[in-house]
């Protein structure tokens, strides 16, 4: 048996129903068996991550009744999918299972009908749009995907990755569908679906916006009917924008601000995107991948709809992964150009397989054929022994293996839910908050490093807020999560926190991790007094009466008190309103590390 990507309209068993049906149900079979495939790896490599519990926290808030934020009274947007969080709090909801769970659950079943989708449409496209194949098919970019050991780790891990692969499956397979139409039409599922893509992360939204505009070209209409679908597709996304400038007082989510994504860090971003591919020698797929893309195209040309939508989406992945790049990529090693990488692969998830009777040309016949069994043998290598060389550590340029890192610091292999994590500590010092916090005391803690604390380690008071209990953390996910509702978990990252995530940056350092609070900036905002004793760690700086006078006067004026107001503020009509007419100048005003400095500028 030859394997080729066929010209269209070449039925080798035309009129042979047994042939037909023996090919489809094969076809199934495979598409099943991948599909089962992403399940069982998704099972196995289950776990949650740190920044996963900073979604599960918004969550526990949501239920409770205060709104999507991550500290009641503090309309904060600390996730950077609103789909995913408000998915989760569904789940929860509807569901007899701890958040994690949720999560766990739906990241597999995402990634899992994500990779089914994408089959199905590679199958749909190489049979010109009919629903049962007339030859056999096997996976080949289905098969990269699972391959990459990067992508085993973020299946789940509680983050919004699973979702993004179910998106980019669900737009594939409904482009497709249009595209091998003999009378096309752009069916409104399909309109909605691309309008999630900015909720399910706004990167995406270059995705939906390039596709979107092939759907507007590839199907003929008058221009009112192309407003109105434009309109549908915008909707969601427009309504929440919306909602975000009101009750959040930005354009962006409040971790865009704190990491500084508007940046060019090309060179970062080219460290993240070598440290992706190299270790796993992703340059032999790739470009076994165009061989069969190229052919893919060549098939197509009697079809022009069909071709440009492979050019488009091979384009839209590409584009996507030069953004990555060019914010300076992630601290976590793949889970940014994994998207981009499974949006790359769509075209081809699924190829044909021709008999030798075939009626296609030799050349395409041993080519693919090539092509097919370079990337077996390429994705058996790397299944079974490419790997990062630092497993279960933080690389040399600030890229840590996630999974491995905090499995290291677990209690379970596979680390679910939050008593898994930290070896008991995480929970013990949320319950030590939580206790003070019912006690009124009042107080403010910090968190203590993980490394070398043993798990009987107590946290000590830094000192006396003027209302509720703190916990002052590096790790907002999994701490914030151990700290019940009525004690406020503030990081020092900013991704919290709305003067963390404004102060200016310095130079670029470590990906998602831009800023560092001097904690001079906490003491003003949340303390009459001056801590007992200076925090333990020096990255945050020391409490002078100096520094903390001038940050307290500049917290009450000019654009900073307004900031404060924006999210602070009881909300209301006029609240909301004034929000939305002052995002934009909110969204770009920084505040100087130097409370001085800033109490000159804003006084």
């Amino acid at each position: 048996m030859s394997t080729a990507l066929s010209a269209p309209g070449t039925t080798p068993e035309a009129g042979d129903g047994t042939a037909v049906r023996r090919h489809s149900l094969l076809t199934l079979g495979v598409v099943v068996g991948m599909v089962l495939l992403t399940l069982a790896v998704a099972w196995y490599w289950r776990w949650t991550a740190d920044d996963g519990f900073i979604n599960f926290r918004v969550v526990r808030n949501i239920l409770a009744g205060n709104g999507p934020v991550f500290n009641a009274g503090q309309r904060v947007e600390v996730g950077t999918s609103p789909l995913w969080v408000g998915l989760l709090a569904l789940g929860t909801f509807l569901l007899p299972l701890d958040v994690a769970w949720v999560a766990v659950t739906l990241g597999a079943l995402g990634s899992a009908l994500g990779v089914g989708l994408a089959c199905v449409g590679a199958v749909r496209l190489h049979s010109d749009g009919a629903t049962r194949p007339n030859r056999l098919f096997l996976p080949a970019g289905a098969l990269v995907f699972l391959a990459v050991p990067a992508t085993w780790a973020f299946l789940t891990s509680g983050l919004e990755t699973g979702l993004s692969f179910a998106w980019l499956g669900a737009v594939w397979f409904g482009t497709v569908r249009v595209a091998t139409a003999a009378a096309p039409s752009r069916p409104l599922w399909l309109l909605v679906v691309l309008g999630l893509g900015p909720l399910v992360r706004p990167d995406l939204a270059l995705v939906s916006g390039i596709l979107g505009l092939w759907l507007l070209v590839a199907v003929r209409s008058t221009w009112l009917r192309r407003v109105r679908d434009v309109a549908v597709a915008a909707a969601l996304p427009v309504a929440y924008q919306v909602f975000r400038m009101g009750w959040y007082g930005l354009l962006v989510p409040n971790t865009a601000v704190a990491k500084e994504s508007s940046r060019q860090l090309w060179s970062r971003g080219w460290d993240y995107l070598t440290d992706f591919a190299v270790p796993y020698a992703l340059y032999v797929p790739a470009a076994l991948g165009a061989v069969l893309v190229a052919l893919t195209l060549w098939r197509l040309r009697p079809a022009p709809r069909a071709l440009s939508l492979v050019a488009v989406t091979v384009l839209a992945g590409a584009l996507q992964a030069l953004f990555v790049v060019r914010v300076g990529g992630d601290f976590m090693h793949g889970r940014l150009l994994l998207p981009s990488l499974f949006q790359l692969l769509c075209p081809i998830a699924m190829v044909p397989v021709a008999l030798p009777r075939l009626s296609a040309r030799a050349w395409e016949r041993w080519t693919a054929a090539a092509a097919l069994t370079a990337l077996a043998v390429w994705a058996a290598v790397s299944v079974a022994t490419l790997r990062i060389d630092y497993q279960g550590r933080v690389g040399p340029q600030g890229i840590s293996d996630e999974r491995g890192f905090y499995v290291a610091d677990a209690s379970s292999k596979r680390p679910v839910v939050l008593s898994d994590h930290g070896l008991g500590r995480v929970v013990a010092w949320g319950e030590q908050v939580g206790e003070s916090a019912d006690r009124g005391d009042d107080l403010v803690f910090a968190q203590n490093s993980f490394s070398g604390s043993p798990p009987d380690t107590r946290l000590v008071p830094l000192g006396e807020a003027s209302d509720d209990t703190f916990l002052l953390v590096f790790q907002a996910g999994y701490l914030g999560y151990a700290v019940p509702d009525d004690a406020v978990d503030t990081d020092f990252f900013g991704l919290a926190d709305p003067v963390g995530s404004h102060l200016e940056p310095g130079p670029p350092g470590r990906a998602g991790h831009e800023k560092v609070m001097p904690i001079t900036w906490f003491w003003a905002r949340w303390s009459d007094g001056s801590p007992d004793r200076q925090s333990p760690d020096p990255a945050l700086g020391v409490v002078t009466p100096e520094g903390l006078d001038a940050a307290r006067t500049a917290l009450g004026c000019g654009e900073l008190a307004e900031l404060i107001k924006a999210t602070d503020g009881p909300m209301s009509w006029d609240r909301f309103w004034h929000n939305v007419t002052g995002a934009v100048d909110r969204t770009v005003l920084r505040i100087p590390l130097d409370p001085v400095e800033a109490r000159e500028r804003f006084c």
